[in-house]
């Protein structure tokens, strides 16, 4: 459910009828790529839930965590630009803020974030907010890709594109 949690109900149904009709693409594009396990199920509704209380968390003690005043903060989270938030008086440095739940657990960087880091090295904030559910705590690292073992993973997801042929004649 998860993998199709951004499929259309137009375009699940449309899948159905592949499958009730023996549609060799959908087995191959499908049904192949959904029957391999997987290690876990994200659940993406949850993680964007965790992540906008951490940034919220973050805005609201930023000065205890950073030592900057909320309103010297830039909200960059809209821009896509691979951290959350700048300083209005250092545009070098740029911040990404993750949640956890608990005290410790696992978070991921998008490649752009990542390649970010990369990029800005000690100019790269990332500030982990963990034990959402509790009494938040927080916690600042500079060049996250200096001090953090990493793994890089890939995955395949589903996404339903519809075609048409047209003419302007």
């Amino acid at each position: 459910m998860g993998e199709l949690c951004d499929v259309s109900d137009a375009a699940i149904l449309k899948m159905v009828d592949g499958l009730l009709t023996g549609a060799t693409d959908i087995l191959r594009e499908v049904v192949a790529p959904l029957s391999k396990p997987r290690d876990h199920v994200e659940n993406v509704v949850e993680r964007l839930r965790t992540g906008r209380f951490a940034e919220t968390y973050f805005q609201e003690h930023c000065r205890e965590i950073i030592g900057v005043e909320a309103n010297q903060l830039l909200d960059h989270r809209e821009l896509f630009q691979g951290y959350d938030f700048g300083i209005k008086a250092k545009p070098e440095i740029a911040i990404e803020v993750k949640g956890l739940k608990r005290k410790r657990g696992a978070i991921a960087f998008t490649d752009r974030e990542w390649r970010e880091g990369l990029h800005r090295r000690q100019n790269y904030w990332l500030v982990i907010v963990g034990n959402l559910a509790l009494e938040p705590t927080a916690r600042l690292i500079s060049d996250p890709t200096a001090s953090l073992r990493i793994q890089c993973s890939y995955r395949t997801s589903i996404v339903a594109t519809w075609h048409a042929t047209v003419s302007t004649a």
